[in-house]
């Protein structure tokens, strides 16, 4: 995750893979240590209704090109699907370039542009 400048320690990292339910999943990929990971999660919102997100998608500098992205974003939604979801939505920093192209190619397309906001409580 600091590859794609997140900072967050092991010990949280834990709590909350502990604190997922049925909802929400994480898939990793492995070659000789971990090579990437995907989470996702299904929720019922207000506008958009049921559906899946791809909370997020991270592949390790040194592996990626290799069709481990692939391999997880098809765990994601294959799981998402066994459990009646019609969509998965992607939110993707504006900053990662190389991803854009990646979920183009694996059947996305772009609906919107959009801020992110956020403040602390």
């Amino acid at each position: 995750m600091t590859q794609l400048g997140y900072s967050v320690a092991a010990a949280e990292l834990r709590l909350r893979l502990a604190r997922r339910n049925d909802r929400r999943e994480v898939f990793v990929a492995e070659c000789n240590d971990v090579a990437g990971w995907a989470a996702v999660s299904i929720d019922e919102t207000f506008v958009e209704g049921f559906g899946a997100q791809l909370e997020g998608l991270v592949v390790d500098q040194s592996c990626r090109s290799r069709g481990i992205g692939k391999l997880l974003l098809e765990a994601a939604e294959s799981w998402a699907r066994e459990r009646g979801c019609r969509e998965m939505r992607v939110l993707s920093n504006v900053l990662r370039e190389r991803a854009h192209p990646f979920y183009h190619r694996n059947g996305y397309e772009t609906i919107k542009a959009q801020y992110n906001l956020r403040k602390e409580l």
